[in-house]
């Protein structure tokens, strides 16, 4: 039996996170379907019903409840659109359109488990390195549908009809379908813009 590796499982967690949009929230007694997006200091938000606001305990499973999911116990930080919180929500709406709530959420994430092993949430906020090269590189993979159509294909073996480049990060792009969001994942990490250029005109 290898020995526990935690900084390993961190890493595992933490890309299982930024592969998945979607989850099931359970607060108190109840479940709903909620979906996240990733902001690029790292921090989860989420639409939220008032009734998710109140103190209770709290349990996500990502991208829903099943056995094989990551459960992370977690925290509710409502917040205003207005000011600094806008850019999230404009993010948020970028990956899955309106709302189904007006009320917004930052996810603290207090630990989670994944595959059996525990990991603490503040490894779980990373902030995105390439959020400074992501306006224009989106624009330019957004600016020739058919290549990115075809990158989708390539690298996912997913048929996509007018993709749209949503996210960059240094473990893969998000591009936006009308079924949800997929994720085109290099063979190793990007460490720049040039690797994403090369990634997304099917070079790499």
């Amino acid at each position: 039996m290898e020995p526990y590796d935690e900084q390993k499982a961190m890493d595992e967690a933490w890309k299982f996170l930024r592969r998945n949009t979607t989850a099931t929230l359970r607060f108190g007694e109840h479940l709903q379907d909620v979906s996240y997006v990733l902001c690029h200091d790292g921090g989860m938000v989420i639409p939220v019903m008032v009734a998710m606001l109140q103190p209770q305990d709290m349990v996500m499973y990502v991208p829903e409840y099943a056995e094989d999911c990551m459960e992370m116990h977690v925290s509710l930080e409502q917040f205003s659109e207005e000011g600094e919180g806008g850019a999230c929500v404009d993010r948020w709406q970028m990956y899955h359109g309106e709302p189904p709530d007006v009320q917004w959420a930052k996810v603290v994430i207090d630990a989670a488990r994944f595959h059996e092993m525990f990991v603490d949430g503040e490894g779980l906020q990373r902030a995105n390195e390439l959020a400074k090269d992501e306006p224009v590189l989106c624009k330019e993979a957004n600016s020739d549908s058919a290549n990115l159509t075809r990158v989708c294909a390539k690298v996912s073996n997913v048929e996509v009809a007018s993709p749209t480049m949503v996210g960059i990060d240094p473990l893969g792009i998000d591009i936006r379908a009308r079924f949800g969001i997929v994720r085109l994942e290099p063979e190793v990490p990007f460490v720049g813009k040039e690797q994403v250029a090369r990634f997304i005109s099917g070079d790499a």
